[in-house]
């Protein structure tokens, strides 16, 4: 699934919050995240399903980053 961010901080606020939250932390333990210039990747890892609802916890734990 591609996510368009609004901007290349977005990136950089998810890469802080990675480090101190663990909501976070287990977000990028159930996906497989890649990057790019305005926009994210994600692969749901084995034994995982796409889960909407876990977009939506990021990007509110997230919002606290910026």
């Amino acid at each position: 699934m591609k996510i368009t961010l609004p901007s290349s901080d977005v990136i950089k606020a998810i890469q802080e919050a990675k480090e101190d939250c663990m909501a976070v932390k287990g977000f990028f333990l159930t996906y497989d995240v890649k990057f790019n210039e305005l926009s994210m990747e994600i692969t749901p890892k084995k034994g995982y399903d796409v889960d909407p609802t876990d977009i939506f916890h990021l990007a509110w734990y997230v919002k606290e980053y910026m």
